[in-house]
């Protein structure tokens, strides 16, 4: 009768304890942490937060990489890559403004003289890699000046998420190499 009384305890216990597991929707179980915040200004100057390796070009991870799966039939016909995605050590490739109300910008500085097409794919998450906002947006590049210097043209998000600090995750595609440049930065909305 005591072994019974025992293993029926030790078999409650076990239920219990599997019933208190956290998990969050994506199942990966993973958290991140999107504290660290870059405070960019509505004219695109750096007010802080440099030198942490945010909106730099990254390795995504396969969890990363499949928050943009439902975003991989993107019409990549047309695009061309460019040489290279230019990084400035000042700002990087960072959204205007962070943080930001309604509606945020990114833009990209292209190797001088490309001036093609490319596919823009972007996944907000929250801190437990829910994705919460999704968009998928062609966008030209246009060379221009003397130097012949390349950039893209601006592309606005208006995800419509309530307060909270959150990571955006994003990628350029083109029909030669799908995710190309890939990087995150964690932004604010108010």
């Amino acid at each position: 009768m005591k072994i019974r009384s025992v293993l029926t305890l030790v078999f409650l216990t076990a239920i219990l304890l599997s019933c208190n597991k956290n998990s969050n929707s994506s199942g990966s179980g993973t958290k991140i942490d999107v504290s660290a915040q870059w405070i960019v200004d509505a004219s695109g100057a750096l007010v802080s937060g440099t030198g942490d390796g945010q909106w730099q070009s990254k390795i995504f991870t396969a969890n990363e990489l499949n928050l943009f799966a439902s975003l991989d039939t993107a019409n990549l016909s047309g695009t061309t890559t460019p040489a290279a995605v230019q990084e400035n050590a000042i700002r990087y490739n960072c959204i205007i403004p962070n943080p930001f109300n309604s509606n945020f910008q990114l833009y990209f500085h292209f190797t001088p003289g490309y001036a093609g097409q490319l596919v823009f794919k972007s996944v907000i998450v929250d801190n437990a890699m829910n994705p919460l906002f999704k968009k998928a947006e062609r966008l030209q590049a246009a060379v221009y000046g003397p130097l012949n210097l390349s950039a893209s043209n601006t592309i606005l998000i208006a995800p419509n998420l309530p307060a909270g600090k959150y990571r955006l995750y994003y990628t350029l595609s083109s029909q030669a190499n799908p995710h190309l440049y890939t990087s995150w930065g964690n932004i604010q909305a108010n």
